[in-house]
């Protein structure tokens, strides 16, 4: 008996179609053409990748035969995911093949079909996959109205670790406790920091950045707690202390690592008892602030090697925020990327269309050691002295070019602790596979509960209770 098909929703959606077999092509074209959808349509896997880079921020959904010759189906899925992860996939595949599909699976397909191909079956599949990118967009849509309103408009980004993010800032903002940003340089501790604030409750007091590796440490304590008349030679006036000036509002102390350990000690009490004198000075000065730190080292080997102490660590660690690096958040590159170009042609009069998808792949492969900060200098410095219409290869500097790395590899920065290695090959991996907890702990080839609590450690939670078992 025939299977009787169940009429199904119009389609809306961008679809790319790669398959060399002409007949199949055209039969899946047509199926979901007649369906609403648009569908481009191609014979060979180059020409699907050159669309798909030129006009990647549009598309929907990449359906590609896994096995043709020259450029095959699993080139088509990673060089798709290079342009973006927000792009689905869905793989065809000869029977022969299924373990290679189940492989590409792993590799970030979406889903897959067999050949020979049901078209209902085709078609409800394609419906489901563009059904849930319209509830991914959705919730993007969603996270972009709290962003405004949270005010993280200059805090770019998408991938999952980032969204993870955000909601750990959301969580926290309201509260008045202590909190530790940890992040290389370059990944905008600062804004974070910024947003923090502009969503507590000091957000009409003063906010105060002050960053304790670019201060001396025999001034650094004046600076903090200010100064008496005639404290130390040539102290002329009384002098009123970051502390005291932001008294009620938000103190924003950055490269906390870098403090000596003689003013660790004198900020441990001002945490503690929420009072300090001036240097110089018999009266305590009470003070109602909220305190964050930032540092791009690892406290707790600082811990360990004797350089920053203990009980402060803990007293400044209530809740930590880490930021992930740029290499480890690919997809964002674009997304920054274009966010500076709109900023710098304002900024210098400049009316540059667009960077080109070739120029952006290298942009996306390049691993970024200077992180945000660096892509930030990169755009501004191309929009400088780019005269055309669009920023090409041509435009880019010789180093992005010898230090690419392609989509999926695993940089390691000089002198990374095994720590921060482990920490960082879990949160690639989990931007790799769009936060699936469950994939993320196969390919890694650990326990989920391994996995959990893990995480937890590294966003400062309790990991009782959690079970290590592989």
């Amino acid at each position: 008996m025939a299977k009787q098909e169940e009429p199904l929703e119009e389609g809306t959606g961008h679809v790319v179609i790669v398959e060399d077999e002409v007949e199949s092509r055209k039969v899946m074209s047509l199926a979901l053409r007649k369906k609403g959808y648009q569908v481009e349509a191609f014979g060979n896997g180059a020409e699907a990748i050159q669309y798909i880079r030129a006009n990647g921020a549009d598309l929907d959904l990449v359906i590609t035969d896994l096995r043709m010759p020259g450029v095959d189906g699993l080139t088509v899925l990673r060089e798709t995911k290079a342009v973006s992860d927000s792009i689905s996939v869905l793989l065809v595949t000869g029977y022969a093949s299924v373990e290679n599909a189940v492989e590409a699976m792993k590799l970030g397909a979406d889903d897959y079909l067999t050949k020979p191909i049901d078209l209902f079956e085709f078609r409800a599949r394609v419906s489901k996959l563009i059904k849930t990118i319209a509830l991914n967009k959705e919730v993007q849509h969603l996270h972009q109205r709290l962003d405004e309103k949270f005010g993280f408009e200059q805090i770019i980004g998408r991938a999952p670790s980032m969204l993870r993010l955000f909601d750990q800032i959301r969580a926290v903002a309201g509260t008045n406790a202590n909190v530790l940003i940890s992040g290389e340089s370059g990944t905008g501790k600062e804004l974070i920091a910024n947003a923090l604030h502009q969503n507590s409750q000091k957000r009409d007091q003063r906010f105060l950045p002050i960053n304790c590796a670019a201060i001396p440490s025999e001034i650094l304590e004046s600076e903090l707690f200010g100064h008496e008349k005639g404290s130390f030679t040539g102290a002329l006036s009384r002098k009123i202390g970051k502390f005291e000036w932001a008294a009620n509002g938000t103190i924003f102390l950055d490269e906390i690592g870098d403090m000596s350990l003689d003013l660790q000690v004198k900020l441990l009490r001002v945490l503690e008892g929420r009072e300090f004198m001036r240097v110089g000075g018999s009266e305590m000065i009470r003070i109602n602030s909220r305190f964050i730190f930032a540092t791009n080292k690892n406290l707790l080997e600082a811990v360990k090697e004797g350089s920053f102490r203990e009980d402060l660590y803990y007293r400044i660690n209530v809740v930590n925020l880490t930021i992930p690096p740029l290499r480890t958040r690919r997809e964002d590159i674009p997304l920054l990327a274009n966010h500076y170009l709109a900023i710098f042609n304002q900024e210098h009069g400049k009316a540059i269309e667009r960077i080109h998808p070739d120029a952006m792949e290298v942009l996306r492969n390049y691993n970024w050691p200077g992180n945000v900060r660096e892509l930030r200098n990169m755009i501004e410095n191309l929009v400088i002295f780019c005269n055309d219409k669009e920023i090409g290869k041509p435009n880019l500097a010789p180093e992005l070019f010898r230090e690419s790395q392609k989509p999926g590899a695993f940089a390691i920065p000089q002198g990374m602790t095994m720590h921060d290695l482990e920490k960082e090959a879990i949160y690639q991996t989990l931007d790799q596979v769009g936060g699936n907890k469950t994939r993320a702990a196969e390919l890694l080839n650990i326990g989920l509960r391994t996995l959990q609590r893990k995480l937890k450690e590294y966003e400062g939670g309790s990991d009782e209770g959690d079970d290590d078992s592989e």
